[in-house]
């Protein structure tokens, strides 16, 4: 459990800090900072996955803990442009959940066995 609370604070840290700062500039600059920014939370996800032993909770506390980080941008926001924070936290929620649950999805079965049970062959692809 020890070792499982470090990896889901390294990485919720690692991708909460980037969005807070890559993504606070992003939306202020009136960019789609989700579409950049989605792969390195997917990428994240996924280590935090692997690294915990495939437990498909650790990915979800990865995401309520990189949510409430990017919801410091808060104190530096405008009250008028606090929505700015709010949308990216909402998103940030629910492509974590998302990728939690492709994640729980695809854990029991690794696509070497459903190439398996396809019939196809790893030379192929």
């Amino acid at each position: 459990m020890k070792n499982n609370i470090r990896i889901i604070v390294f990485w919720a840290v690692f991708w909460g800090l980037s969005e807070a700062t890559i993504g606070y500039v992003l939306h202020f600059v009136e960019n789609s900072a989700g579409i950049l920014l989605y792969p390195f939370g997917a990428f994240c996800l996924i280590k935090s996955f692997s690294k915990s032993g495939n437990k498909v909770l650790i990915p979800v506390l990865v995401t309520i803990l990189a949510a409430m980080l990017k919801l410091s941008n808060l104190a530096f926001t405008p009250a008028v442009f606090h929505y700015r924070v709010y949308f990216p936290v909402l998103a940030i929620l629910s492509e974590g959940f998302f990728t939690s649950a492709l994640l729980f999805i695809t854990a029991p079965y690794p696509v070497e066995n459903l190439l398996k049970k396809m019939r196809i062959k790893k030379d192929i692809l």
